[in-house]
């Protein structure tokens, strides 16, 4: 399998379908107990920006020579997530703000974009997306345990 650089289409809507309620959390005010996220540890935030910025880069610029087929057992684990995902976006706007809910609004995109990583044929994009998740689960963690103190 050959990489090489260009633009992925499927990689930019990959990224792009689980940034559809974001827009809606910035749009709308956070119900209570989700409200503004409190200042994490400056490596921490560094590490977690830095890993996403490296892993959107590879998800939509490197590509492989490799066909990715739609029926796919990693496009289904990519529905599930995105369903269970925005499942709990609806579930956080509620006011239905527990840690649970927020560990898998964490979680559940990073294993998304893995499986998509994965269907894309670019394992190199999974490393710092795995490193993404460790340091945005953290921070997630920080952020509602300082919010509920």
């Amino acid at each position: 399998m050959l990489n090489y650089f260009g633009f992925s289409l499927k990689g930019l809507i990959i990224f792009l379908l689980p940034m559809i309620p974001n827009m809606f959390y910035f749009l709308l005010p956070a119900p209570a107990g989700g409200a503004p996220s409190v200042s994490s540890p400056k490596i921490l935030d560094f590490l977690e920006h830095g890993t996403q910025g490296i892993f959107i880069f590879l998800l939509i610029f490197l590509m492989s020579s490799k066909a990715s087929q739609l029926n796919s057992p990693y496009t289904l684990g990519m529905g599930i997530m995105l369903l269970l995902y925005y499942f709990l976006w609806i579930v956080y706007f509620t006011g239905e703000v527990t840690l649970l809910i927020q560990l898998g609004l964490a979680v559940f995109p990073v294993i998304y974009f893995i499986l998509g990583e994965l269907w894309l044929h670019n394992p190199v994009a999974v490393i710092p997306t795995f490193l993404f998740g460790i340091f945005h689960v953290i921070i997630t963690f920080i952020n509602y345990t300082s919010i509920q103190q």
